[in-house]
């Protein structure tokens, strides 16, 4: 069996080792009660009459004969088994053997514990199980022979804790706060498991805000298979300017960063991060004293030193970078970061500005999962008029929003909630950005290694006989216009570039979709824009102004509140006062709106139709979530401040 699966087993070292210890200390019980079972045997043997024939002894005489009988007879049992008389109990007192096999139980528990992280900890040490079982089974042995308790029992202590205790503090080193076992969380959580076993439930205090580092491994890839990148990746690590590196990205990855920029100027390294769609400084947690309590605050991070910056450097070249070409100013590459055993794939690239040199990290990040459109922040009204679209049997669906504002997530969103067991779909799809996997949606896609055109491959999807088309991306002006027409017969569904609902109808024009058939089959036209979620955790209420109520038309209410992000946050949102992202939608649809499709009315005509249709625009739809405390006043003066091309 190889070194690193020898004691990978789990459970299987510590209770084989159980099993034999009982094994050897049982047959020590059985010695100590064979000598009542000879004294037994030798009793009868010395109440035999002794006398000559024809004489009686006296009643004394008879007794005394009897004990001499019996004490000669154990102490030959005693000189042929050649040990030590340990009593009745089996060899130990009850209270010492007792404490022994607590000790060994204690023992068992604890190794099997080590044995898990074997399996959990991709930086476990091998030499780790050895030394916490074998020192200790080779002691309780010898602790079960000794006749002295108040020497054995110590030394299997010792023993035990020896190594226990520095194991411990050393894995406690590589895990979160909450897992770590050296504390008085893990102390009282314990406790309580224990007491709630036996029917004692404690009552569970308020669960403080935290934070805990991942544990994090870091791996270069290389397309040059003859570079060895895990020779390379046990040179980086032993560099000292490692360490700062791999706790760069471990903060970077429990803040939810997709992107990491140092900018390196004389004085030192500045560290940004783009967390939420937005960049802020990266923060550290910082104990300060207030009102006699010691609290812990947000702040953001020192500069790093010019020297720490520099050994950084030379060990992220070592990691990942490989050597420059001859021409070129800028230095890239790729890693892997095993994140709690799940593999996050990285990019790298350092290059030189006027203010000296820069280094961005990309971090492909696992994106959320939204099994409903109201979980992507749809509220009813506007996901029951997109559930009706795409139950016809025909139409237009058109979903849109900025770049980098989760289009291609609500327009896969808006694909799954089609019956795709009745219909058969197909996806339309660039070659160069193809989306993930949608469970019974065949894709084909264009510009690949046969250059297919747009409007080619739609012509060969429809050699399947398709009920419905999606097409994430629509760009081409001849595939727009073929859509229209495809739209009549059967479900179409695009995702496009635009503002808002009604630029997105002007998009479609502009590609050159007629606007008479445009009129006839749109049936919603979605659109989003995303916010920050505030942090729960420490989201600051404060009551809404009669200015502010009436400036944003809300109703006059005395108790209403809304919310704004703490400045310092909490260790739940890493202290950025935010956490996750929602969006803001408006559907636009309806006979007002195909009317102003056909006399060309202009954007604000069409904003005014929209509205008699019933759409809620969707800045008031986020003015709506900010009194409901999901987001604030300020993250939507951010998102709104400027409105982004298409």
């Amino acid at each position: 069996m190889p070194p690193d699966r020898r004691f990978a087993t789990g459970r299987l070292p510590a209770v084989v080792l159980l099993l034999c210890l009982a094994g050897l200390v049982i047959p020590v019980a059985d010695s100590g009660r064979s000598v009542h079972a000879a004294q037994d045997a030798a009793a009868p043997a010395g109440q035999e009459d002794q006398r000559p024939k024809g004489e009686t002894l006296g009643e004394d005489q008879r007794q005394k004969a009897a004990a001499d009988a019996e004490a000669k007879a154990a102490e030959e049992v005693v000189e042929e088994e050649k040990g030590f008389v340990r009593g009745s109990g089996g060899g130990l007192a009850i209270l010492p053997a007792a404490v022994w096999w607590l000790l060994v139980l204690l023992w068992a528990g604890t190794t099997n514990w080590a044995a898990a992280d074997r399996s959990k900890l991709p930086t476990f040490g091998h030499f780790w199980l050895p030394l916490l079982t074998g020192p200790f089974f080779a002691v309780a042995i010898l602790a079960w022979w000794l006749p002295w308790s108040f020497v054995a029992l110590p030394l299997l202590a010792i023993t035990w804790l020896g190594p226990l205790l520095p194991y411990a503090r050393l894995r406690d080193a590589k895990v979160g706060v909450d897992d770590r076992v050296l504390s008085l969380h893990h102390v009282s959580k314990s406790a309580a498991g224990m007491l709630r076993r036996v029917g004692i439930k404690l009552p569970e205090g308020e669960k403080k805000p935290g934070f805990a580092l991942p544990d994090l491994a870091l791996a270069g890839v290389f397309e040059d298979p003859s570079i060895d990148s895990k020779a390379l990746a046990a040179e980086a690590k032993a560099m000292p300017g490692f360490a700062p590196f791999r706790e760069l990205l471990q903060w970077a990855v429990s803040a939810r960063a997709r992107q990491v920029v140092l900018e390196m100027g004389e004085t030192g390294t500045k560290v940004r991060q783009r967390v939420d769609g937005a960049w802020q400084p990266s923060k550290r947690p910082v104990a300060v004293r207030e009102k006699m309590k010691r609290v812990e605050k947000w702040q953001e991070s020192a500069p790093i030193t010019p020297e720490a910056t520099t050994a950084m450097m030379e060990a992220v070249k070592t990691l990942c970078l490989p050597a420059r070409k001859s021409g070129k100013s800028s230095r890239s590459g790729k890693f892997i970061a095993t994140v709690d055993r799940k593999q996050v794939p990285g990019r790298l690239s350092l290059e030189s500005t006027p203010a000296g040199k820069r280094m961005v990290i990309e971090l492909d990040q696992p994106d959320p999962t939204f099994p409903t459109l109201a979980a992507l922040g749809m509220d009813e009204a506007a996901a029951g008029r997109v559930a009706r679209a795409l139950v016809l049997e025909n139409g237009l669906v058109v979903v849109s929003a900025p770049s980098g504002e989760g289009l291609t997530t609500t327009f896969t969103q808006v694909v799954l909630a089609t019956d795709r067991l009745l219909r058969d779909i197909v996806l339309i799809e660039d070659a160069a950005s193809p989306l993930k996997e949608i469970q019974n949606v065949k894709p084909f896609r264009y510009g690949g290694d046969d250059a297919a055109t747009p409007l080619a491959t739609l012509e060969k999807a429809m050699l399947a006989y398709p009920t419905g088309i999606a097409v994430p991306d629509l760009r081409d002006g001849e595939l727009a216009v073929e859509l229209a027409s495809r739209a009549a017969e059967m479900l179409v569904i695009v995702g496009i570039r635009a503002n808002d609902s009604i630029d997105a109808i002007e998009k479609l024009i502009s590609l050159g979709m007629p606007r008479e058939p445009l009129a006839r089959v749109l049936q919603a036209s979605v659109s989003q824009r995303l916010v920050r979620k505030l942090c729960q955790g420490c989201a600051q209420e404060f009551p809404a102004t009669p200015e502010l109520l009436a400036k944003f038309h809300r109703p006059a209410e005395p108790a209403a509140t809304l919310k704004r992000a703490a400045a310092d946050g909490c260790g739940v949102c890493s202290g950025h006062g935010f956490m996750g992202r929602t969006a803001a939608f408006e559907v636009a649809g309806g006979p007002t709106v195909s009317k102003g499709i056909l006399v060309k009315a202009d954007a604000r005509t069409m904003q005014k139709a929209a509205a008699k249709d019933g759409t809620v625009r969707i800045k008031d739809a986020g003015v709506a979530m900010a009194f409901a405390g999901t987001t604030s006043l300020e993250e939507l003066q951010r998102v709104f401040k400027k409105e982004p091309q298409g």
